[in-house]
């Protein structure tokens, strides 16, 4: 993919999900903190980079990818916005994806969110994602929107996931009344609702459709207003999920997770796997990065945009291996 061709939506998803599946659920919140940070406060690109290749220590083989996308976003100014729309997305999207369970339809409701398209309205988003809804079969419509009501709930509220399964749970499982009672449940927040306004409208809602469940709903309500409940980091490594290992707590991606992200072979070799190693253990190995890349195909390019002068040995060996650029003119292979 040439420097200049605008990834889909699609990719820049494949990439984000790759990397949040190398990481801690923390690290992965941090790394979300970091990027906006810098899109508010217009970081130059450079130091964008810099401050966010860390990150992907665990998933180097990414790295080209990301300078990759960077190197879009200095030609295209509105690329960096859509980036920026994609990570946030990410782990609704990692959500939807599961639900749908194929990629067919998968595509197309990325295709319906227009994150792509800064001239979208938010009324010609929301009628193009109830357009592609419509098309579903009612059960997957309704946990769609399930995971939805939980995301706006987590925004608004930020109600842990495991604080959500709690009420999925008190509720008896009924996703329909679930949806219902997180809509009014942000009330108090989205409206400013008083807090008594908004038990009441529950009760209303769960009496009228299990009142076996109120007693329960009630004492859920109380501790989450006391702020019994919290939120807890989930250290799951996510490994059995994207198909990468881990080997003394670090994680490996698939050989072929490049090409799944921007159709691109990579082909490990020895020396490689040194440099790798090398970086992983904080060794300076700088002399044998530039005899390899000196012997490099022609195909190769290297590029100096990045100035990582002052780093780390084990950065400077992480920059110079993600500044490798691939020119393979294929298109992306958008699957992941």
């Amino acid at each position: 993919m040439a420097d200049t061709e605008i990834p889909s939506p699609f990719s820049q998803f494949c990439l984000f999900k790759s990397l949040s599946f190398s990481l801690h659920e923390y690290d992965w919140y941090n790394f979300v903190e970091q990027w906006q940070s810098m899109v508010n406060v217009n970081a130059p690109l450079p130091e964008f980079t810099y401050n966010l290749v860390p990150f992907f220590s665990n998933a180097r083989r990414l790295v080209p990818v990301f300078h990759r996308y960077m190197g879009v976003a200095r030609h295209q100014p509105d690329f960096l916005n859509t980036l920026t729309t994609v990570l946030m997305s990410t782990p609704l999207l990692i959500k939807v994806q599961a639900l749908l369970r194929s990629p067919t339809l998968f595509s197309n409701y990325v295709v319906a969110l227009q994150m792509d398209n800064p001239s979208a309205s938010h009324t010609q988003v929301m009628q193009s994602l109830q357009n592609f809804l419509n098309q579903l079969p009612a059960p997957t419509r309704l946990e769609i929107q399930r995971v939805f009501a939980e995301a706006e709930a987590s925004d608004s509220m930020g109600l842990s996931s495991s604080t959500l399964e709690i009420a999925y749970r008190v509720l008896h499982s009924d996703t329909q009344l679930y949806i219902d009672v997180l809509t009014t449940l942000q009330l108090n927040q989205t409206r400013n609702m008083p807090w008594d306004t908004v038990v009441s409208k529950i009760k209303t809602i769960v009496n009228a459709k299990k009142p076996y469940a109120w007693t329960s709903m009630d004492q859920f309500l109380k501790h989450l207003h006391w702020g019994y409940y919290h939120e807890q980091y989930n250290y799951s490594n996510g490994a059995e999920e994207y198909g990468g290992e881990y080997d003394q707590g670090e994680y490996y991606e698939s050989d072929d997770i490049v090409e799944k992200v921007e159709g691109i072979d990579y082909h490990p070799d020895e020396q490689d796997e040194q440099e790798l190693h090398a970086y992983s253990h904080g060794v300076s190995v700088n002399n044998s990065v530039n005899s390899h890349l000196s012997s490099l195909p022609s195909t190769t390019a290297i590029s100096n945009d990045n100035n990582t002068q002052g780093a780390s040995p084990g950065l400077a060996v992480l920059e110079d291996f993600a500044n490798l650029s691939v020119s393979d003119k294929r298109h992306a292979v958008e699957s992941c």
